[in-house]
């Protein structure tokens, strides 16, 4: 029986694509509430240039809202997107990949890679603006 190969693209870039904060209240020694909400897209690109490789992308939105537990006016929020850029080897074709990316653990593997790099500078900002983020899980939870 032949050997049956997946595709899997290379990640070839990360990036921030934009980064927005802001804690005005007291941050040192205040006990704050935080929420974190995550919205993950993956996309295939198609060329227009005939031979260039396929590229798929994983874009993550990330957003933060932390609240005072004592004083529920004192807000502070950051908000954080995020791509990574994947490219598949020459000859893979569009219609060899547009049935994988159905497949909740294909998409899983990709995610799952760029993930931790938007959570590490993610909290890393968190904490630069006075907020306790090491709570936040650099990894995704795989039954999700």
């Amino acid at each position: 029986m032949p050997e049956v190969t997946v595709p899997r693209p290379v990640l070839r870039s990360f990036r921030v694509l934009a980064s927005n904060g802001q804690n005005r209240g007291e941050a040192a020694g205040v006990k704050m509430r935080l929420e974190v909400q995550q919205e993950i897209e993956v996309g295939l690109a198609v060329p227009d240039v005939a031979g260039a490789p396929l590229m798929l992308g994983v874009r993550i939105k990330l957003d933060a809202k932390a609240t005072n537990e004592n004083d529920t006016s004192d807000v502070a929020t950051y908000a954080g997107e995020y791509e990574a850029r994947f490219y598949y080897a020459a000859g893979v074709t569009e219609e060899t990949i547009t049935p994988l990316l159905d497949d909740h653990e294909y998409q899983y593997i990709l995610v799952a890679q760029a993930f931790p790099l938007a959570m590490t500078h993610f909290r890393r900002e968190l904490q630069a603006m006075g907020l306790d983020a090491r709570e936040l899980p650099l990894g995704l939870d795989p039954s999700r």
